[in-house]
């Protein structure tokens, strides 16, 4: 039986978002209605230290957000390096590497509009990210240059981003496909997903460079491998709408259930084991698994999660 810690990080209305984890330990996430990242580390009395990192305020004029932009709305981290992260600002058409001690480097997209959205690191060092305004991709390469690209499809909602740490794989959410960008190539290939209109979202690549993704419109979780063959796994409620995706270093995959306030443990062969969530909080967006197993979740409405399996 999973033990789970509730770990009160927000308020309802800041909204816990992304997640990720970096090599020393630390849990990274974001607060998509507040422009602000948490880092979270644990103490040796079972509780969490939380030091907040906002986009705007007092004393940080250098990350304020372009003329014309919105207020900051830090969607989705990757870890960058051994204590730092990338988070995108949707709102401020901006991606920002973060550290322990606040913002390191604020990268503007060079469109206005762009809204990057998803986010991936690669192992040679560069990072990706999608584009929900223009059905793009940018790359980041070691000095900070962008590069954007078409994602080779019309208003698709292009959406998460995940490396096998030489390829890409991203959702297209409206356009119910896949992306699949081989390693060293800005080519894109696009697979379309067999079960119509499924909304694909979350998505991440596993040891044999398959891609795994939450189809959140027809309670299904999905698998793609590099020639476009799909396979799917139906959860046991249609409506439980899975959203985040990650890959469980024990084997398998650990996925988000907005809808139904759960966690799914998926095997390899598909099959599927349901985790429910406390009833105090509500709505787990975004996951990330530490190296230790611990499955750690943001929900929405204010906490963030430790689930041991």
């Amino acid at each position: 039986m999973s033990s789970i810690t509730v770990h009160e990080v927000a308020s309802a209305d800041e909204g816990p978002y992304g997640v990720a984890v970096t090599d020393d330990g630390a849990v990274w996430c974001t607060l998509v209605h507040a422009g602000a990242v948490l880092r979270v580390v644990r103490d040796v009395g079972g509780g969490v230290a939380v030091t907040r990192i906002d986009l705007l305020g007092p004393g940080i004029p250098s990350v304020s957000a372009r003329p014309g932009a919105g207020k900051p709305q830090t969607a989705q981290v990757a870890a960058a390096g051994e204590d730092t992260v990338w988070v995108t600002d949707t709102a401020g058409d901006a991606v920002l590497l973060v550290g322990p001690t606040g913002i390191l480097r604020r990268i503007d997209v060079p469109t206005p509009g762009a809204q990057p959205f998803g986010i991936a690191t690669q192992a040679d060092g560069t990072t990706w990210f999608t584009e929900l305004g223009r059905d793009a991709l940018g790359h980041i390469d070691l000095l900070g240059r962008v590069t954007e690209f078409p994602a080779g499809i019309d208003e698709g909602f292009v959406s998460m981003i995940a490396s096998s740490g030489e390829s890409l794989w991203f959702t297209a959410n409206q356009a119910n496909a896949i992306g699949y960008i081989r390693g060293g190539d800005s080519a894109v290939q696009l697979f379309e997903v067999p079960t119509p209109h499924s909304g694909p979202v979350g998505i991440t690549v596993g040891d044999d460079g398959a891609a795994w993704f939450c189809e959140i419109l027809a309670g299904t979780i999905g698998r793609v491998d590099r020639t476009g063959r799909f396979t799917e796994f139906a959860l046991p409620w249609p409506e439980s709408k899975p959203h985040a995706i990650a890959v469980d270093p024990a084997g398998g995959f650990w996925a988000t259930l907005w809808g139904s306030n759960q966690l799914a443990h998926i095997a390899l062969d598909g099959t599927i084991e349901i985790v429910d969530l406390p009833g105090s909080h509500s709505e787990p967006h975004g996951l990330a698994v530490a190296a230790d197993g611990t499955v750690w979740v943001a929900m929405e409405s204010g906490a963030l999660l430790a689930i041991t399996p």
